[in-house]
């Protein structure tokens, strides 16, 4: 976990929300998939999510299902997740769930956008979203590229599908976080070198 006095104001403000009402829904819901260890490390990512998207507003970033998943129940109790909003960012923070839906260009953007959120999760968080071990399991990930290079395979993330892709706020993708190196999967003739990450 980084000692960035940044990160540690922004986990501070998210930790003010109060998420056990979005615990009990999803586990109400379908307990069987959603265990108590599952809806402890889902609403730990779903924090992390929304500390990167305070920490870096003009980021458009991609999560797995599960995380997808967890927003959106947390959108629908409209009245807390407008106020939660407010708490946390002072503004409103839209979903887009259209990105990535019609393949193409966007299909590669949406994965980029993935692999460029892993990378920022791991330089602040310290930890991947998504590991190597959880590959098989579609209904946290989504779907993944099969593909595999003469690259160690442990940094091909997985990444998501259609809606279930994270953040979709309308936000400018910016793909120069990505590093061909670790992330052999993205088209190198979009790379450049990764940037720092912003205080």
């Amino acid at each position: 976990m980084s000692t960035n006095p940044g990160v540690t104001r922004a986990l501070q403000t998210v930790s003010q929300i109060d998420l056990a009402p979005i615990n009990k829904k999803l586990q109400f819901e379908d307990p069987t998939f959603w265990t108590d260890e599952l809806i402890a490390e889902t609403e730990t990512n779903y924090r992390r999510f929304l500390v990167l998207n305070l920490l870096h507003p003009s980021e458009t970033l991609s999560v797995n299902e599960a995380v997808d998943e967890y927003w959106h129940q947390h959108i629908l109790d409209t009245r807390k997740y407008v106020a939660d909003c407010e708490t946390v960012f002072g503004y409103f923070l839209h979903h887009y769930p259209y990105f990535g839906i019609d393949g193409g260009e966007e299909w590669q953007e949406n994965i980029e956008a993935f692999a460029a959120t892993q990378q920022l999760w791991e330089e602040v968080f310290g930890v991947p979203l998504v590991g190597a071990p959880k590959l098989t399991l579609d209904r946290i990930l989504g779907s993944y590229q099969p593909e595999r290079t003469d690259h160690d395979p442990k940094p091909v993330y997985a990444f998501p599908k259609a809606c279930k892709s994270g953040q979709h706020c309308n936000k400018t993708i910016v793909p120069n976080r990505i590093n061909p190196v670790i992330n052999p999967l993205i088209k190198p003739t979009i790379n450049v070198p990764t940037r720092p990450v912003n205080p």
